[in-house]
């Protein structure tokens, strides 16, 4: 499968009082730590893409469980998941990233190498309520606020 390079997503992981982070190794963000993420594979829903992109990057199985966040621009979009961990300790990935590592919440959002995107989505995943999927029986998962 492509990649779409229009369409990405990311994850926020906590483990306790810990968020996973992983450290760039190019583009704008490169040297800083950041949410794992990456682009979804034509076919792909992006919530799984977000499952898979985490476990390439880390080595850390999770469980995407809503929508913390969408960022939308001419060019491109990128759907931000909570997840939770079901397990695996973090390793970078020795290409996109250079350390992945779990960092206490409050650390994270105090270090200057965390990016303002990062610290951001870690504020917004600790304090939303997600929205959760709900599949419509046509192949298609809604998120959507209840109600």
């Amino acid at each position: 499968m492509q990649d779409n390079y229009f369409a990405g997503v990311g994850a926020v992981v906590f483990k306790g009082s810990d968020v996973l982070l992983v450290r760039h190794t190019y583009g704008a963000a490169a040297g800083k730590l950041l949410n794992p993420g990456g682009y979804v594979k034509y076919g792909e829903l992006p919530a799984d893409a977000a499952k898979r992109e985490v476990f390439e990057e880390t080595g850390v199985a999770v469980n995407p469980v809503g929508v913390i966040a969408v960022r939308c621009s001419g060019t491109e979009w990128y759907i931000c998941f909570a997840a939770e961990y079901i397990s695996g300790e973090p390793h970078s990935d020795g290409a996109e990233n250079s350390e992945a590592v779990w960092l206490d919440r409050a650390e994270a959002l105090s270090r200057a190498d965390v990016t303002d995107s990062a610290k951001r989505l870690i504020r917004l995943a600790a304090g939303t309520v997600p929205l959760t999927p709900e599949i419509d029986g046509k192949n298609r998962v809604w998120y959507a606020v209840s109600g």
